[in-house]
């Protein structure tokens, strides 16, 4: 009764290692934001940088970097949010619900951007 446990527990491991590939790549919103948690976590500010779009690596000073860490917390919620921007300058912000099964993305909340805000939302670099 031990030798099949064993071999079956055995069998499972051996499985579950040999065909899973748990790297996490920046190739989805909430991918890029756990990345990024994760080099502030481990003070990885040279691996902080290359999540960032091209031409906008150290738009954070090492000095800002270092002053994350204090920020977080062993528990984190990740929230996807659309900005959207009209020509009129106003702005609103939907906060959009993880896929369901179907793989459809729906709305949680919408809020308009008051005036004295739209500079967060800012395009200058």
């Amino acid at each position: 009764m031990r030798f099949c446990f064993g071999i079956i527990a055995t069998m499972c491991v051996f499985l579950l290692s040999s065909c899973s590939n748990n790297e996490v790549k920046p190739d989805s919103p909430v991918n890029t934001a756990h990345l990024m948690k994760l080099s502030i976590d481990y003070q990885d500010y040279d691996r902080f940088n290359q999540l960032f779009s091209e031409g906008r690596a150290d738009s954070v000073p090492k000095s800002e970097f270092e002053k994350l860490k204090t920020l977080t917390s062993a528990g984190t919620q990740y929230n996807n949010y659309e900005l959207l921007k009209f020509e009129n300058g106003k702005m609103l912000l939907v906060r959009l619900a993880p896929p369901n099964e179907a793989g459809e993305i729906f709305i949680e909340d919408v809020k308009v951007i008051p005036e004295e805000l739209s500079y967060l939302f800012s395009d200058d670099k």
